[in-house]
C-alpha cells in the first residue's frame, strides 16, 4: 500500500489526463473539471485506476465534483475508502 496517495494520484493525472488538456503542472487544490484536466471519460479512467491501484470500491454516488474536482478531494475519497475497507 502506498503511503502517499496524493503522489500516486498526481502522477496518474499528470501522465494520463493533463497532457490532453495541455497542462504540465497541477496544484492540489486546482479545479480539475473547470480547467478541463478531467472530463467525463477522465473520471471513469481515474475511478478504474483508483479501484485497481488501491483495491477499493468507489460507488456511483461518490463520483461527484466534490470528490473528483481536485487532487485534495480525490485523496480524501481514497483515504476514506481505504479506512472503510480496513474497518
Amino acid at each position: 500500500m502506498d503511503r502517499d496517495v496524493r503522489s500516486v494520484v498526481r502522477a496518474f493525472i499528470a501522465t494520463r489526463l493533463a497532457p490532453s488538456a495541455g497542462r504540465a503542472e497541477i496544484a492540489d487544490d486546482e479545479d480539475l473539471i473547470d480547467t478541463g484536466v478531467v472530463n467525463s471519460l477522465g473520471i471513469f479512467q481515474l475511478v478504474a485506476f483508483l479501484e485497481e491501484r488501491f483495491q477499493i470500491a468507489i460507488g456511483d454516488e461518490e463520483i461527484t465534483p466534490e470528490n473528483f474536482g481536485t487532487i485534495d478531494g480525490i485523496e480524501r475519497l481514497v483515504a476514506s475508502r481505504i479506512a472503510a475497507r480496513a474497518a
